[in-house]
């Protein structure tokens, strides 16, 4: 069985179990802040695109201060915190004071996030995680994408799961060959965007997630520069107009039924733009999984990618990704 598939099922067979006794299970809410919220979007995108149950993500803080009053007994509560960050803490208690069942991820067993939750999976969270191709699956972002297709085994007798697990499976390959294959490449990207401090990232479908996390996370926490995601379909309704042949941007290309979106994007670019980076999940091998589920599985191949990408920027600009101004530092 793939790595941490069998706490995903022990932990969620207990959950539904729980649902059960109160009419089942009718809403699936996702809360964490960060890159624990973004790592969740491409599970809410599968159950979104895949199942009849209602699916929603919530900042944290917001889940708190602006309750949805449709959270009850029939309700999932998954939140998502490496350690324990106090905001998703604090939402799971919000939850549970609601009635709704919930489940906290989490690198750490004794951690808040777990111990605060019903029920609660770990992942692996090391900072060097990217360069280890068996873990590549083997994060938040797997863990919730695991989740989802759990989710719909049971609740939509999705008949493509077993073709999922076989691409968590197959995933370890197929990232392991792209982390070799693209140090090179890294390389190159690092020399040309050392001094770039203004950013576009750009992506659609599954892999929004990879913007979101890398403009928020890489770029903007571990870079100190300015980033701005955009989904790929929104870019022309509004933020093209900051193209020019200086500007960089970087554009992550899908496979799947979005491809159009991004390669739409990169036909602008090529265009108008003169400094722009495009990695493809087509080039990266990401075709080789079945077509029923590839496209959800990009951001889980594109975010260790870019991780390797950014980090060499990082030792080329001798700014450390673990480097910080005030997160952790002070009161906030």
């Amino acid at each position: 069985m793939i790595k941490g598939m069998q706490e995903v099922i022990d932990a969620m067979t207990k959950a539904k179990a729980d649902l059960d006794k109160n009419g089942g299970l009718k809403q699936v809410i996702f809360v964490a802040c960060g890159g624990s919220f973004a790592s969740s979007y491409p599970a809410r995108f599968l159950l979104n695109q895949e199942s009849s149950l209602r699916v929603q993500g919530y900042n944290s803080s917001e889940f708190v201060n602006a309750t949805p009053k449709n959270v009850d007994k029939n309700t999932l509560v998954i939140g998502t915190s490496t350690k324990a960050t106090a905001e998703t803490v604090e939402a799971l208690k919000v939850a549970k004071e609601k009635g709704a069942v919930t489940v906290g991820l989490s690198g750490y067993a004794d951690s808040l996030t777990a111990q605060t939750a019903d029920y609660y999976i770990t992942y692996y969270h090391a900072d060097e995680w990217y360069k280890d191709p068996t873990l590549v699956h083997y994060n938040s972002q797997g863990t919730a994408l695991k989740i989802a297709f759990w989710l719909l085994k049971e609740y939509d007798n999705y008949e493509a799961y077993d073709q999922a697990l076989e691409g968590f499976e197959k995933l370890e390959t197929i990232y392991g060959k792209a982390y070799t294959d693209v140090r090179a490449e890294a390389a190159k990207f690092a020399m040309t965007y050392k001094d770039d401090t203004v950013w576009n990232v750009m992506s659609s479908g599954a892999a929004w997630e990879v913007s979101y996390s890398d403009a928020f996370c890489f770029f903007q926490e571990m870079q100190t520069v300015h980033c701005v995601p955009i989904h790929s379909g929104e870019y022309f309704h509004g933020a093209f107009e900051t193209c020019d042949k200086n500007l960089a941007i970087l554009l992550f290309k899908s496979i799947g039924r979005t491809r159009p979106v991004d390669e739409r994007a990169e036909r602008f670019l090529n265009q108008f733009g003169g400094h722009h980076w495009i990695i493809d999940a087509a080039t990266l091998g990401l075709g080789e999984l079945d077509e029923r589920v590839a496209e959800y599985f990009n951001s889980l191949l594109f975010h260790p990618i870019s991780k390797q990408f950014i980090s060499a920027m990082a030792d080329v600009r001798m700014h450390p990704m673990t480097y910080r101004r005030y997160m952790w530092k002070f009161d906030y």
